[in-house]
């Protein structure tokens, strides 16, 4: 310690110091004043609600098929002739073009019996006709014979009983009349038979004429074409293998008209079916996809954004999904391949995985961001910037968005979370544009 700090007057000289100094200090402080506290506004984003065009959408994938899809059968049991060189998996063919040809050899053989058969049939008619007619004037002169001899019988008969003849004459003359009357019976006989004859050649004629009408059709069907413009499938035939009836020969698919089985979840239609809802329902569908305005638009999954097609809904599935509780709705592209640009939207391929957009009538509804509904409720600020809360009629939901079924008390409803959110907490409303910058004490 320093010795000046040993000096008996320093000590109190320093306390003297201290207490004039504290004095001072306290003399030039003023008495606390009462006053309010001011209530804290929280800034918050606010959108005018307003009726806007909703236009329902439902979105689906499912895979292409060809509307028409035919597994072409052989209808003739033959050895194959010819092929259409172009004839292979995956090729393009029009209309009518002629792609199987069958041996023919056989079928125009049979053909060739078959209408000498009904050749030979028709001369026996006209030879039936002329043994009738000939046979007509046979029974005509037996007639006349058999009148003779029954004359002579009865003159000879009367000689005999006035003993002019012997009665040996008499049973000569009888015996004459008994043969004369068989041979009588025998032509009567004879033309009874004819109609059963001609009858008889008349069917065997239909019959003859029947086989040739199928021996012309067989060999009709001996060319194959192609019912329309299509994509060939599986091909199962070789030049020169023998095919039998019934066998596919190769499946040709439909290019210009495809199928998509969507499968959407049933609730995901309800927005669809906002437009009608509250009707009646009719069991014409199409009349109910009218009144909906149901359209499609399908796009390529795999592909670029340009890859879509303008389609249109054709009917809906019999049955619900069990797995996934589902409606299927067939969605069909007319004129797909007049719909294909090199480079933008490619031809559609059987199994082609697409996305299918389903969109019906256009109504007026008040729409909501999602993020505005708080566990059932909205937030809404009233004329003197209060929070209001009320609970939300959501009629459904799509996208990022809330439709509601009712619109709400007040016309300005909040977009920020509010945490807490107290009624009648003070709000200080802020543009929209503001909402990344808003921050909160």
């Amino acid at each position: 310690m320093k010795v000046w700090l040993k000096k008996p007057i320093i000590l109190p000289a320093l306390i003297i110091l201290g207490v004039l100094a504290l004095m001072i200090i306290k003399s030039g402080k003023s008495a606390p004043t009462a006053g309010t506290v001011a209530e804290y506004a929280t800034p918050v984003e606010v959108q005018t609600l307003q009726a806007s065009a909703i236009t329902p959408y439902a979105i689906g994938y499912g895979t292409a098929k060809p509307s028409s899809n035919l597994n072409v059968p052989a209808e003739v049991s033959a050895e194959i002739s010819w092929i259409h060189p172009k004839l292979k998996q995956g090729a393009n063919l029009t209309a009518g073009t002629k792609v199987v040809m069958f041996e023919t050899r056989d079928i125009e053989l049979t053909l060739s019996k078959t209408k000498a058969d009904l050749t030979s049939q028709s001369t026996r008619v006209a030879e039936l006709d002329l043994e009738e007619r000939n046979a007509e004037q046979q029974l005509q002169l037996s007639q006349q014979k058999y009148e003779l001899a029954k004359a002579e019988f009865e003159r000879k008969k009367a000689l005999s009983k006035q003993g002019a003849i012997s009665n040996s004459t008499v049973d000569t003359e009888q015996r004459n009349l008994i043969n004369q009357e068989t041979d009588l019976e025998n032509m009567k006989l004879k033309l009874a038979l004819y109609p059963k004859q001609r009858e008889l050649l008349g069917s065997e004629i239909k019959i003859a004429q029947a086989q040739i009408e199928e021996q012309e059709r067989n060999l009709a069907r001996t060319q194959v074409f192609l019912p329309f413009n299509a994509r060939i499938g599986s091909v199962n035939v070789e030049k020169g293998s023998f095919i039998s009836k019934g066998s596919t020969l190769f499946v040709a698919q439909g290019k210009n008209n495809m199928e998509i089985l969507t499968q959407i979840p049933a609730k995901k239609m309800l927005p669809l079916l906002s437009y009608a809802m509250g009707e009646k329902s009719s069991n014409d569908s199409s009349s109910l996809q009218k009144k909906l305005g149901l359209k499609a638009k399908v796009f390529w999954v795999d592909g670029p954004e340009t890859a879509f097609w303008t389609a249109k809904v054709l009917r809906s599935n019999d049955s619900i999904d069990s797995k996934t509780r589902s409606i299927g709705l067939i969605v069909g592209i007319d004129n797909a391949v007049e719909q294909e640009v090199i480079g933008i939207r490619p031809p559609i391929f059987k199994g082609m995985y697409l996305k299918v957009e389903i969109t019906g009538n256009q109504f007026e509804a008040i729409k909501i961001p999602r993020s505005a509904i708080h566990q059932g409720n909205i937030y809404l600020k009233d004329s003197e910037n209060r929070l209001v809360i009320e609970q939300a009629q959501v009629a459904f939901v799509q996208g990022d968005d809330a439709i509601l079924q009712q619109a709400p008390s007040l016309n300005s409803i909040i977009l920020s979370d509010l945490i807490p959110a107290v009624p009648g907490m003070l709000l200080l409303p802020v543009p929209v544009m503001a909402q990344n910058t808003l921050t909160t004490p």
